[in-house]
Protein backbone atom coordinates (compact mmCIF):
# COMPACT_ATOMS: atom_id res chain seq x y z
CA UNK A 1 0.00 0.00 0.00
CA UNK A 2 1.08 3.48 -1.03
CA UNK A 3 1.07 6.36 1.01
CA UNK A 4 1.76 10.04 -0.30
CA UNK A 5 -0.04 13.42 0.58
CA UNK A 6 -3.47 13.54 -0.75
CA UNK A 7 -3.85 15.57 -4.20
CA UNK A 8 -7.21 16.44 -5.44
CA UNK A 9 -8.19 15.78 -8.57
CA UNK A 10 -9.51 19.38 -10.62
CA UNK A 11 -13.23 19.18 -12.06
CA UNK A 12 -14.45 19.65 -15.60
CA UNK A 13 -14.58 23.87 -16.19
CA UNK A 14 -17.60 25.12 -15.58
CA UNK A 15 -16.92 27.18 -18.85
CA UNK A 16 -17.43 23.67 -20.87
CA UNK A 17 -21.13 23.49 -19.27
CA UNK A 18 -22.87 24.40 -22.73
CA UNK A 19 -20.68 21.91 -24.55
CA UNK A 20 -21.09 19.18 -21.96
CA UNK A 21 -24.84 19.63 -22.30
CA UNK A 22 -24.91 19.25 -26.05
CA UNK A 23 -22.64 16.10 -25.60
CA UNK A 24 -24.84 14.68 -23.29
CA UNK A 25 -28.01 15.54 -25.46
CA UNK A 26 -25.88 14.00 -28.14
CA UNK A 27 -25.94 10.61 -26.17
CA UNK A 28 -29.18 10.01 -25.83
CA UNK A 29 -30.39 6.81 -24.67
CA UNK A 30 -31.88 4.97 -27.96
CA UNK A 31 -32.02 1.36 -27.87
CA UNK A 32 -31.91 0.72 -31.61
CA UNK A 33 -28.11 2.90 -31.52
CA UNK A 34 -26.86 -0.39 -30.62
CA UNK A 35 -26.89 -3.72 -31.17
CA UNK A 36 -28.51 -5.86 -29.44
CA UNK A 37 -26.80 -8.38 -26.88
CA UNK A 38 -26.93 -11.95 -27.90
CA UNK A 39 -30.52 -13.64 -26.77
CA UNK A 40 -29.74 -16.33 -24.26
CA UNK A 41 -31.70 -19.36 -23.10
CA UNK A 42 -35.47 -18.56 -21.52
CA UNK A 43 -35.29 -19.35 -17.75
CA UNK A 44 -38.33 -20.67 -16.13
CA UNK A 45 -39.30 -16.67 -14.71
CA UNK A 46 -38.12 -13.97 -17.14
CA UNK A 47 -35.57 -11.57 -15.63
CA UNK A 48 -36.42 -7.64 -15.98
CA UNK A 49 -33.48 -7.51 -19.25
CA UNK A 50 -33.31 -4.38 -20.52
CA UNK A 51 -32.16 -0.27 -20.41
CA UNK A 52 -28.87 1.57 -20.50
CA UNK A 53 -26.88 2.74 -16.83
CA UNK A 54 -25.32 6.21 -17.73
CA UNK A 55 -22.54 7.00 -15.31
CA UNK A 56 -20.78 10.33 -14.79
CA UNK A 57 -16.68 10.59 -15.42
CA UNK A 58 -15.42 13.72 -14.04
CA UNK A 59 -12.69 13.37 -17.03
CA UNK A 60 -12.66 11.50 -19.75
CA UNK A 61 -10.01 7.97 -19.90
CA UNK A 62 -7.77 8.61 -22.54
CA UNK A 63 -5.24 5.73 -22.00
CA UNK A 64 -6.33 2.51 -20.08
CA UNK A 65 -4.12 0.89 -17.87
CA UNK A 66 -6.01 -1.15 -15.63
CA UNK A 67 -3.63 -2.40 -13.60
CA UNK A 68 -2.69 1.49 -12.81
CA UNK A 69 -6.03 3.11 -12.43
CA UNK A 70 -5.27 7.17 -12.14
CA UNK A 71 -8.90 8.37 -12.07
CA UNK A 72 -12.47 7.11 -10.58
CA UNK A 73 -13.60 6.41 -14.11
CA UNK A 74 -10.36 4.32 -15.02
CA UNK A 75 -10.98 2.25 -11.95
CA UNK A 76 -14.95 1.87 -12.53
CA UNK A 77 -14.22 1.07 -16.11
CA UNK A 78 -11.29 -1.58 -15.29
CA UNK A 79 -13.82 -3.25 -12.76
CA UNK A 80 -16.77 -3.57 -15.35
CA UNK A 81 -13.61 -5.11 -18.41
CA UNK A 82 -11.48 -7.39 -16.09
CA UNK A 83 -11.61 -10.01 -13.26
CA UNK A 84 -8.49 -10.68 -10.90
CA UNK A 85 -8.00 -13.75 -9.30
CA UNK A 86 -9.46 -12.16 -6.07
CA UNK A 87 -11.99 -9.39 -5.65
CA UNK A 88 -13.15 -7.28 -3.31
CA UNK A 89 -16.71 -7.05 -1.70
CA UNK A 90 -18.97 -4.55 -0.03
CA UNK A 91 -16.43 -4.38 3.13
CA UNK A 92 -13.37 -4.71 1.07
CA UNK A 93 -12.57 -8.18 1.96
CA UNK A 94 -10.78 -10.29 -0.69
CA UNK A 95 -12.53 -12.81 -1.92
CA UNK A 96 -12.60 -15.49 -5.00
CA UNK A 97 -13.44 -14.21 -9.02
CA UNK A 98 -11.07 -16.28 -11.13
CA UNK A 99 -10.13 -18.66 -8.56
CA UNK A 100 -12.56 -20.96 -7.45
CA UNK A 101 -10.61 -21.52 -4.08
CA UNK A 102 -7.20 -21.30 -3.14
CA UNK A 103 -4.27 -22.94 -0.19
CA UNK A 104 -1.32 -22.12 1.55
CA UNK A 105 1.36 -23.88 2.44
CA UNK A 106 2.27 -24.35 5.79
CA UNK A 107 5.54 -21.60 5.78
CA UNK A 108 2.91 -18.97 3.66
CA UNK A 109 5.34 -18.73 0.65
CA UNK A 110 3.35 -21.40 -1.45
CA UNK A 111 -0.13 -20.24 -2.52
CA UNK A 112 -1.86 -22.79 -5.08
CA UNK A 113 -4.90 -21.49 -6.39
CA UNK A 114 -7.38 -23.74 -8.15
CA UNK A 115 -9.19 -21.59 -11.33
CA UNK A 116 -12.99 -21.53 -12.89
CA UNK A 117 -13.44 -23.38 -15.49
CA UNK A 118 -16.45 -21.88 -16.33
CA UNK A 119 -14.74 -18.51 -17.86
CA UNK A 120 -13.86 -17.20 -21.38
CA UNK A 121 -12.27 -13.96 -22.69
CA UNK A 122 -15.20 -11.96 -24.15
CA UNK A 123 -13.82 -12.73 -27.86
CA UNK A 124 -14.54 -16.29 -26.95
CA UNK A 125 -11.24 -18.10 -26.08
CA UNK A 126 -10.81 -19.64 -23.29
CA UNK A 127 -9.34 -18.31 -20.03
CA UNK A 128 -6.36 -20.56 -18.19
CA UNK A 129 -3.82 -20.55 -15.85
CA UNK A 130 -1.46 -19.26 -18.93
CA UNK A 131 -3.43 -16.21 -18.97
CA UNK A 132 -2.95 -15.74 -14.78
CA UNK A 133 1.18 -17.26 -15.28
CA UNK A 134 1.42 -13.92 -18.45
CA UNK A 135 0.14 -11.25 -16.45
CA UNK A 136 1.81 -11.58 -13.32
CA UNK A 137 4.80 -11.94 -15.17
CA UNK A 138 4.21 -9.26 -17.05
CA UNK A 139 3.78 -7.03 -14.63
CA UNK A 140 6.54 -7.96 -12.39
CA UNK A 141 9.06 -6.60 -15.54
CA UNK A 142 7.33 -3.59 -15.23
CA UNK A 143 9.23 -0.72 -13.39
CA UNK A 144 7.80 -0.77 -9.74
CA UNK A 145 6.74 3.00 -9.83
CA UNK A 146 3.63 2.10 -7.56
CA UNK A 147 2.97 0.33 -4.32
CA UNK A 148 1.07 -2.48 -6.20
CA UNK A 149 4.16 -3.33 -9.07
CA UNK A 150 6.59 -2.81 -5.76
CA UNK A 151 4.78 -5.39 -3.52
CA UNK A 152 4.24 -7.93 -6.78
CA UNK A 153 8.29 -8.82 -6.70
CA UNK A 154 7.37 -10.84 -4.08
CA UNK A 155 6.28 -13.07 -6.07
CA UNK A 156 9.23 -15.23 -7.11
CA UNK A 157 7.70 -18.15 -9.04
CA UNK A 158 5.08 -19.24 -11.33
CA UNK A 159 4.19 -22.00 -11.97
CA UNK A 160 1.10 -23.71 -13.71
CA UNK A 161 0.97 -27.78 -13.47
CA UNK A 162 -2.75 -27.77 -15.18
CA UNK A 163 -4.64 -25.10 -17.15
CA UNK A 164 -6.50 -24.79 -14.09
CA UNK A 165 -4.07 -24.58 -11.29
CA UNK A 166 -1.63 -21.83 -10.74
CA UNK A 167 1.16 -22.37 -7.86
CA UNK A 168 2.71 -18.39 -6.89
CA UNK A 169 5.92 -18.70 -5.22
CA UNK A 170 6.16 -15.77 -2.41
CA UNK A 171 9.95 -14.45 -0.83
CA UNK A 172 8.13 -14.15 2.18
CA UNK A 173 4.74 -14.76 3.87
CA UNK A 174 2.42 -10.93 2.95
CA UNK A 175 -0.94 -11.31 3.35
CA UNK A 176 -1.91 -8.37 1.69
CA UNK A 177 -1.10 -9.76 -1.70
CA UNK A 178 -4.74 -11.30 -1.77
CA UNK A 179 -6.39 -7.94 -2.55
CA UNK A 180 -3.49 -7.44 -4.88
CA UNK A 181 -4.59 -10.20 -6.37
CA UNK A 182 -7.56 -8.57 -7.84
CA UNK A 183 -5.10 -7.23 -10.50
CA UNK A 184 -7.20 -7.53 -13.49
CA UNK A 185 -5.85 -10.82 -15.64
CA UNK A 186 -5.27 -9.57 -18.96
CA UNK A 187 -5.77 -12.45 -22.29
CA UNK A 188 -2.02 -14.00 -23.52
CA UNK A 189 -3.21 -14.55 -26.50
CA UNK A 190 -4.15 -10.99 -27.70
CA UNK A 191 -1.09 -9.16 -25.28
CA UNK A 192 1.56 -11.48 -25.60
CA UNK A 193 4.79 -9.97 -27.56
CA UNK A 194 3.45 -6.58 -26.72
CA UNK A 195 4.83 -3.90 -24.28
CA UNK A 196 2.03 -3.34 -21.94
CA UNK A 197 4.65 -0.19 -20.58
CA UNK A 198 3.80 2.02 -23.75
CA UNK A 199 0.82 -0.32 -24.74
CA UNK A 200 -2.74 1.58 -24.42
CA UNK A 201 -5.20 -1.21 -23.26
CA UNK A 202 -7.82 0.86 -25.43
CA UNK A 203 -6.00 -0.83 -28.52
CA UNK A 204 -6.72 -4.56 -27.13
CA UNK A 205 -9.79 -4.10 -24.69
CA UNK A 206 -10.22 -7.71 -24.29
CA UNK A 207 -11.37 -8.86 -20.75
CA UNK A 208 -13.90 -11.92 -19.02
CA UNK A 209 -15.51 -9.11 -16.83
CA UNK A 210 -19.36 -8.50 -17.35
CA UNK A 211 -18.96 -5.76 -20.10
CA UNK A 212 -17.00 -5.14 -23.13
CA UNK A 213 -16.40 -2.11 -25.05
CA UNK A 214 -18.90 -1.46 -27.87
CA UNK A 215 -17.43 2.25 -28.74
CA UNK A 216 -15.03 5.03 -27.16
CA UNK A 217 -15.48 8.88 -28.40
CA UNK A 218 -13.21 10.52 -27.32
CA UNK A 219 -13.23 13.08 -24.96
CA UNK A 220 -17.14 12.66 -24.93
CA UNK A 221 -18.18 9.14 -23.84
CA UNK A 222 -17.22 5.53 -23.29
CA UNK A 223 -20.00 3.04 -24.06
CA UNK A 224 -19.97 -0.59 -22.50
CA UNK A 225 -22.12 -3.85 -23.85
CA UNK A 226 -23.03 -6.49 -22.09
CA UNK A 227 -20.94 -9.69 -22.10
CA UNK A 228 -23.31 -12.18 -22.39
CA UNK A 229 -20.62 -14.78 -21.62
CA UNK A 230 -19.87 -13.56 -18.65
CA UNK A 231 -19.39 -16.35 -15.81
CA UNK A 232 -21.78 -15.41 -13.51
CA UNK A 233 -24.38 -14.66 -15.63
CA UNK A 234 -25.29 -11.87 -18.53
CA UNK A 235 -25.78 -8.69 -17.17
CA UNK A 236 -29.26 -7.83 -17.10
CA UNK A 237 -28.63 -4.07 -18.33
CA UNK A 238 -27.66 -4.01 -21.85
CA UNK A 239 -25.45 -1.07 -21.47
CA UNK A 240 -23.35 1.15 -18.99
CA UNK A 241 -22.42 4.51 -20.67
CA UNK A 242 -19.59 6.59 -19.25
CA UNK A 243 -20.22 10.31 -20.11
CA UNK A 244 -17.72 13.22 -19.18
CA UNK A 245 -19.36 15.57 -17.41
CA UNK A 246 -18.75 18.57 -14.65
CA UNK A 247 -20.38 18.76 -11.16
CA UNK A 248 -22.94 20.98 -12.08
CA UNK A 249 -23.92 19.53 -15.21
CA UNK A 250 -24.29 15.98 -13.69
CA UNK A 251 -26.61 17.32 -11.10
CA UNK A 252 -28.78 19.04 -14.06
CA UNK A 253 -28.26 15.48 -16.01
CA UNK A 254 -29.45 13.37 -12.95
CA UNK A 255 -32.88 15.85 -12.88
CA UNK A 256 -33.71 15.46 -16.81
CA UNK A 257 -32.25 11.83 -16.96
CA UNK A 258 -29.61 12.11 -19.10
CA UNK A 259 -27.58 10.94 -16.52
CA UNK A 260 -28.17 7.66 -13.94
CA UNK A 261 -25.81 7.67 -11.82
CA UNK A 262 -23.02 10.45 -10.78
CA UNK A 263 -20.18 10.63 -7.79
CA UNK A 264 -20.26 14.34 -7.02
CA UNK A 265 -18.51 17.19 -4.93
CA UNK A 266 -19.70 17.69 -1.56
CA UNK A 267 -20.86 20.68 -2.36
CA UNK A 268 -23.42 19.34 -5.15
CA UNK A 269 -23.74 15.76 -3.21
CA UNK A 270 -24.61 16.51 0.10
CA UNK A 271 -28.39 17.25 -0.15
CA UNK A 272 -28.97 15.50 -3.49
CA UNK A 273 -31.98 13.03 -2.24
CA UNK A 274 -33.58 16.50 -1.24
CA UNK A 275 -33.13 18.69 -4.40
CA UNK A 276 -33.61 15.55 -6.61
CA UNK A 277 -36.72 13.68 -5.82
CA UNK A 278 -36.47 9.98 -7.27
CA UNK A 279 -33.00 10.20 -6.69
CA UNK A 280 -31.11 7.36 -4.00
CA UNK A 281 -28.24 8.86 -2.37
CA UNK A 282 -25.31 7.65 -0.51
CA UNK A 283 -21.36 8.12 0.15
CA UNK A 284 -18.43 6.24 0.87
CA UNK A 285 -15.40 7.36 2.51
CA UNK A 286 -12.49 8.37 0.13
CA UNK A 287 -9.37 6.30 0.24
CA UNK A 288 -7.45 8.65 2.45
CA UNK A 289 -7.48 10.56 5.66
CA UNK A 290 -6.02 13.70 7.72
CA UNK A 291 -3.99 13.32 10.50
CA UNK A 292 -2.05 15.17 13.44
CA UNK A 293 1.36 13.07 13.90
CA UNK A 294 3.05 13.40 16.74
CA UNK A 295 7.20 13.31 16.80
CA UNK A 296 8.11 10.95 19.97
CA UNK A 297 11.34 10.63 19.16
CA UNK A 298 13.97 11.23 22.43
CA UNK A 299 13.95 14.87 23.56
CA UNK A 300 11.22 15.47 22.07
CA UNK A 301 7.76 17.19 23.89
CA UNK A 302 5.25 14.17 22.47
CA UNK A 303 7.98 11.63 22.53
CA UNK A 304 5.81 11.18 26.64
CA UNK A 305 2.60 9.53 25.90
CA UNK A 306 0.67 11.37 28.44
CA UNK A 307 0.67 14.72 26.26
CA UNK A 308 -0.15 13.02 22.95
CA UNK A 309 -3.23 11.96 24.97
CA UNK A 310 -3.87 15.32 26.98
CA UNK A 311 -3.80 16.78 23.44
CA UNK A 312 -6.49 14.13 22.34
CA UNK A 313 -8.60 14.71 25.34
CA UNK A 314 -8.53 18.59 24.78
CA UNK A 315 -10.28 17.85 21.46
CA UNK A 316 -13.74 17.42 20.68
CA UNK A 317 -13.41 15.40 17.08
CA UNK A 318 -16.65 15.04 15.78
CA UNK A 319 -16.98 19.29 16.55
CA UNK A 320 -13.74 19.77 15.04
CA UNK A 321 -14.12 17.62 11.88
CA UNK A 322 -18.18 18.97 11.08
CA UNK A 323 -16.72 22.70 11.64
CA UNK A 324 -13.46 21.78 9.56
CA UNK A 325 -15.03 20.05 6.28
CA UNK A 326 -18.87 21.13 6.36
CA UNK A 327 -19.66 17.90 7.43
CA UNK A 328 -17.98 15.97 5.03
CA UNK A 329 -15.60 14.89 6.78
CA UNK A 330 -15.85 11.26 9.27
CA UNK A 331 -14.20 11.17 12.26
CA UNK A 332 -11.91 8.25 12.62
CA UNK A 333 -9.48 6.96 15.18
CA UNK A 334 -7.75 4.43 12.85
CA UNK A 335 -5.70 4.64 9.26
CA UNK A 336 -8.74 1.55 8.34
CA UNK A 337 -11.06 2.90 6.00
CA UNK A 338 -14.75 3.36 7.96
CA UNK A 339 -17.23 0.49 7.40
CA UNK A 340 -14.44 -1.98 5.66
CA UNK A 341 -14.26 -5.43 6.80
CA UNK A 342 -10.93 -4.31 9.51
CA UNK A 343 -12.37 -1.07 10.67
CA UNK A 344 -12.22 0.06 14.20
CA UNK A 345 -14.83 2.79 14.91
CA UNK A 346 -13.97 5.58 16.69
CA UNK A 347 -15.55 6.47 20.47
CA UNK A 348 -18.35 8.95 20.28
CA UNK A 349 -16.11 11.76 21.86
CA UNK A 350 -13.09 11.89 23.45
CA UNK A 351 -13.21 15.18 25.11
CA UNK A 352 -12.14 15.16 28.99
CA UNK A 353 -10.71 18.38 29.73
CA UNK A 354 -10.07 16.88 33.58
CA UNK A 355 -8.14 13.88 32.35
CA UNK A 356 -6.29 16.44 29.93
CA UNK A 357 -5.25 18.77 32.69
CA UNK A 358 -4.12 15.87 35.53
CA UNK A 359 -2.30 13.86 32.60
CA UNK A 360 -0.04 17.45 32.06
CA UNK A 361 1.03 17.53 35.59
CA UNK A 362 1.72 13.88 36.38
CA UNK A 363 3.95 14.37 33.11
CA UNK A 364 5.42 17.72 34.89
CA UNK A 365 3.84 20.12 33.07
CA UNK A 366 2.22 22.32 35.84
CA UNK A 367 0.17 25.63 35.64
CA UNK A 368 2.68 28.71 36.88
CA UNK A 369 0.11 30.80 39.40
CA UNK A 370 -1.97 33.67 36.67
CA UNK A 371 -0.03 31.83 33.97
CA UNK A 372 -2.56 30.26 30.74
CA UNK A 373 0.51 28.37 29.39
CA UNK A 374 2.59 25.64 31.53
CA UNK A 375 6.20 25.33 32.05
CA UNK A 376 8.66 23.01 33.18
CA UNK A 377 12.04 23.75 34.56
CA UNK A 378 10.97 27.44 33.18
CA UNK A 379 10.30 26.59 29.93
CA UNK A 380 7.06 27.13 28.63
CA UNK A 381 4.79 23.91 26.50
CA UNK A 382 4.85 25.97 23.33
CA UNK A 383 5.08 23.61 20.03
CA UNK A 384 4.63 24.11 16.54
CA UNK A 385 1.95 23.15 14.27
CA UNK A 386 2.96 22.94 10.54
CA UNK A 387 0.16 22.77 8.12
CA UNK A 388 -0.24 23.81 4.53
CA UNK A 389 -1.32 27.08 4.11
CA UNK A 390 -3.23 26.79 0.52
CA UNK A 391 -6.12 24.18 2.14
CA UNK A 392 -8.79 26.21 4.37
CA UNK A 393 -9.97 22.95 5.67
CA UNK A 394 -6.75 22.31 6.84
CA UNK A 395 -5.77 25.43 8.42
CA UNK A 396 -9.03 25.59 10.11
CA UNK A 397 -8.55 22.53 11.63
CA UNK A 398 -5.29 23.68 13.08
CA UNK A 399 -6.58 26.62 14.24
CA UNK A 400 -8.95 24.55 16.03
CA UNK A 401 -6.65 21.95 17.85
CA UNK A 402 -4.78 25.30 18.51
CA UNK A 403 -7.99 26.64 20.39
CA UNK A 404 -8.65 23.09 22.29
CA UNK A 405 -5.23 22.99 23.45
CA UNK A 406 -5.08 26.50 25.15
CA UNK A 407 -7.83 25.38 27.50
CA UNK A 408 -5.18 22.79 28.93
CA UNK A 409 -2.35 24.97 29.04
CA UNK A 410 -0.58 23.86 25.79
CA UNK A 411 0.87 26.34 23.42
CA UNK A 412 0.02 25.24 20.18
CA UNK A 413 1.45 28.07 17.21
CA UNK A 414 0.00 27.53 13.87
CA UNK A 415 2.60 27.49 11.22
CA UNK A 416 1.32 27.99 7.79
CA UNK A 417 3.58 26.81 5.65
CA UNK A 418 4.69 26.28 2.10
CA UNK A 419 3.30 22.85 1.04
CA UNK A 420 6.38 22.17 -1.61
CA UNK A 421 9.02 23.93 0.16
CA UNK A 422 8.28 23.14 3.92
CA UNK A 423 6.16 20.68 4.68
CA UNK A 424 6.92 17.84 1.96
CA UNK A 425 10.47 18.55 4.02
CA UNK A 426 8.88 17.08 7.31
CA UNK A 427 7.83 13.79 6.01
CA UNK A 428 11.98 13.31 5.41
CA UNK A 429 15.09 13.41 7.39
CA UNK A 430 15.88 15.04 9.80
CA UNK A 431 12.09 15.24 10.58
CA UNK A 432 12.14 18.73 12.39
CA UNK A 433 8.58 19.11 13.39
CA UNK A 434 6.65 18.68 16.74
CA UNK A 435 2.96 18.49 15.17
CA UNK A 436 2.82 18.00 11.39
CA UNK A 437 -1.25 17.98 10.14
CA UNK A 438 -1.02 16.13 6.72
CA UNK A 439 -3.02 13.55 4.95
CA UNK A 440 -2.37 10.26 3.09
CA UNK A 441 -3.75 8.83 0.03
CA UNK A 442 -3.48 4.91 0.60
CA UNK A 443 -3.85 4.38 -3.26
CA UNK A 444 -2.16 1.05 -4.38
CA UNK A 445 -2.17 1.79 -8.06
CA UNK A 446 -1.29 4.81 -8.99
CA UNK A 447 0.70 7.78 -6.17
CA UNK A 448 -1.59 10.12 -7.37
CA UNK A 449 -5.13 8.57 -7.03
CA UNK A 450 -6.56 7.10 -4.06
CA UNK A 451 -8.15 3.97 -5.38
CA UNK A 452 -9.79 1.40 -4.00
CA UNK A 453 -8.79 -1.18 -6.29
CA UNK A 454 -6.22 -3.04 -4.33
CA UNK A 455 -7.32 -1.73 -0.71
CA UNK A 456 -6.10 -3.78 2.17
CA UNK A 457 -5.85 -2.11 5.72
CA UNK A 458 -2.20 -3.34 6.26
CA UNK A 459 -0.32 0.09 8.03
CA UNK A 460 2.38 -2.05 9.06
CA UNK A 461 4.56 0.87 6.92
CA UNK A 462 2.76 3.24 8.93
CA UNK A 463 3.70 2.23 12.72
CA UNK A 464 6.09 -0.76 12.48
CA UNK A 465 9.68 0.16 13.86
CA UNK A 466 11.20 -1.46 10.91
CA UNK A 467 9.68 1.44 8.95
CA UNK A 468 11.90 4.06 10.73
CA UNK A 469 14.67 5.91 8.87
CA UNK A 470 18.33 4.69 10.58
CA UNK A 471 20.32 7.41 9.22
CA UNK A 472 22.14 9.05 6.81
CA UNK A 473 22.88 5.19 4.76
CA UNK A 474 19.31 4.67 4.96
CA UNK A 475 18.02 5.62 1.76
CA UNK A 476 14.58 3.57 2.27
CA UNK A 477 11.10 5.63 1.54
CA UNK A 478 10.16 4.66 4.98
CA UNK A 479 6.67 6.32 6.00
CA UNK A 480 7.02 6.74 9.95
CA UNK A 481 7.90 9.87 10.25
CA UNK A 482 7.09 9.58 13.89
CA UNK A 483 9.75 7.15 14.88
CA UNK A 484 7.04 5.66 16.48
CA UNK A 485 8.47 2.66 18.17
CA UNK A 486 5.93 0.47 20.33
CA UNK A 487 6.60 -3.28 21.14
CA UNK A 488 3.04 -4.60 21.59
CA UNK A 489 2.00 -2.70 18.38
CA UNK A 490 5.44 -4.26 16.40
CA UNK A 491 3.78 -7.99 17.12
CA UNK A 492 0.57 -7.34 16.62
CA UNK A 493 1.08 -5.70 13.50
CA UNK A 494 3.75 -7.83 12.02
CA UNK A 495 1.19 -10.50 13.06
CA UNK A 496 -1.84 -9.21 10.96
CA UNK A 497 1.29 -8.50 7.93
CA UNK A 498 1.44 -12.32 7.78
CA UNK A 499 -1.57 -14.07 9.06
CA UNK A 500 -3.80 -15.48 6.21
CA UNK A 501 -6.52 -16.82 7.49
CA UNK A 502 -9.26 -13.95 7.34
CA UNK A 503 -10.35 -14.89 10.97
CA UNK A 504 -6.81 -14.68 12.72
CA UNK A 505 -5.77 -11.48 11.03
CA UNK A 506 -8.74 -9.71 12.13
CA UNK A 507 -8.01 -10.54 15.55
CA UNK A 508 -4.10 -9.58 14.66
CA UNK A 509 -5.46 -6.59 13.20
CA UNK A 510 -7.72 -5.27 16.04
CA UNK A 511 -4.88 -5.95 18.46
CA UNK A 512 -2.45 -3.58 16.87
CA UNK A 513 -4.80 -0.62 16.01
CA UNK A 514 -6.19 -1.13 19.90
CA UNK A 515 -2.30 -0.19 20.39
CA UNK A 516 -2.50 2.75 17.84
CA UNK A 517 -5.22 4.33 19.92
CA UNK A 518 -3.65 3.84 23.00
CA UNK A 519 -0.29 4.46 22.19
CA UNK A 520 -1.18 7.91 19.80
CA UNK A 521 1.44 8.01 16.94
CA UNK A 522 -1.38 10.45 15.18
CA UNK A 523 -4.36 12.18 16.42
CA UNK A 524 -6.09 10.97 13.71
CA UNK A 525 -8.73 13.19 11.88
CA UNK A 526 -11.27 12.58 9.08
CA UNK A 527 -11.76 11.00 6.28
CA UNK A 528 -14.00 13.00 3.64
CA UNK A 529 -17.20 11.67 1.97
CA UNK A 530 -17.57 11.17 -1.65
CA UNK A 531 -21.51 11.56 -2.45
CA UNK A 532 -23.10 9.10 -4.67
CA UNK A 533 -26.46 9.63 -6.82
CA UNK A 534 -28.26 7.09 -8.22
CA UNK A 535 -31.68 7.17 -10.28
CA UNK A 536 -34.60 5.17 -8.28
CA UNK A 537 -35.38 3.02 -11.07
CA UNK A 538 -32.51 0.85 -10.60
CA UNK A 539 -32.45 -2.02 -8.02
CA UNK A 540 -30.47 -5.29 -8.16
CA UNK A 541 -31.52 -8.84 -7.84
CA UNK A 542 -30.30 -9.33 -4.21
CA UNK A 543 -32.56 -5.59 -3.11
CA UNK A 544 -31.47 -2.10 -3.33
CA UNK A 545 -27.71 -0.55 -4.52
CA UNK A 546 -25.59 -0.66 -1.57
CA UNK A 547 -24.11 2.95 -2.85
CA UNK A 548 -22.68 3.30 1.09
CA UNK A 549 -19.58 1.38 -0.52
CA UNK A 550 -17.04 1.92 -3.22
CA UNK A 551 -17.62 -1.47 -4.37
CA UNK A 552 -21.43 -0.69 -5.12
CA UNK A 553 -20.75 -1.67 -9.08
CA UNK A 554 -19.60 -4.98 -7.66
CA UNK A 555 -22.39 -7.41 -8.84
CA UNK A 556 -23.51 -4.82 -11.90
CA UNK A 557 -24.45 -7.95 -13.61
CA UNK A 558 -27.52 -8.26 -11.99
CA UNK A 559 -28.75 -4.11 -11.51
CA UNK A 560 -32.18 -3.97 -13.62
CA UNK A 561 -34.30 -1.23 -14.59
CA UNK A 562 -37.65 -1.48 -12.60
CA UNK A 563 -40.74 -1.24 -15.31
Amino acid sequence: MSYIPTRRIMLVSLGLAALILAILAGCALDPAAEPTPTPLSPTTTPLPRGGNLTIRMANDVPELRPWQPRSRAEEQISGLLYNGLMRLDAKLQPQPDLASSWDASPDGRLITFTLRTDVSWQDGKPFSADDVAYTLGAMRELSPTTALLTDLRRIAQIQTPTTSTVVISLTERYAPLFAELTLPILPKHVLIGKNLATLNLWDAPVGTGPFQLAERKPGTSITLAANSHFYRGAPLLDRAVFLVANADVAVAALKDGRLSLAELPWAQGQTISQTLPGMQAGNYPENGYYFVAFNVRAGRPFADERLREALSRAVDLPALVRAATDGQGIPIATSIAPGSWADVPPPSSTLDLARARTLLDEAGWKLPEGQQIRAQNGVTLTVQLFVRGDDPRRVRAAELLAQAARQVGMNLVVQRADFATVITSKYAPPYDFDLLLGSWSNGAGDPVFADYAFYDPDDFALFHNSQINQGVADTRAVLNIGGFDDPAYNNQAAAAHQLYAPAERLKAIEQAQQRIMQARPYLFLWADRIPVALNAQFTTLDGPVNLNTPMYLANIERWYVKK
